[in-house]
């Protein structure tokens, strides 16, 4: 069974704006914590397009609820 939780979004407010990247824990029943996530792609400058990347990764990891 994996630990790894699905796939998300976090949000960083620095510059003026926000900044959004996907992330998922790599032990979900572990303190969240930085040294305890996996990003995937760019730094997003709007959370839909960061958002549809967190909804395909699920989908191709069959975690897509």
């Amino acid at each position: 069974m994996s630990t790894m939780s699905k796939w998300m979004v976090s949000s960083n407010y620095f510059n003026g704006a926000y900044h959004y990247q996907v992330y998922r824990l790599i032990d979900m029943f572990a303190v969240a914590h930085s040294g305890n996530r996996e990003y995937r792609g760019e730094v997003f400058s709007d959370k839909t397009s960061a958002q549809a990347l967190a909804d395909k990764l699920n989908m191709e990891d069959g975690k897509d609820d």
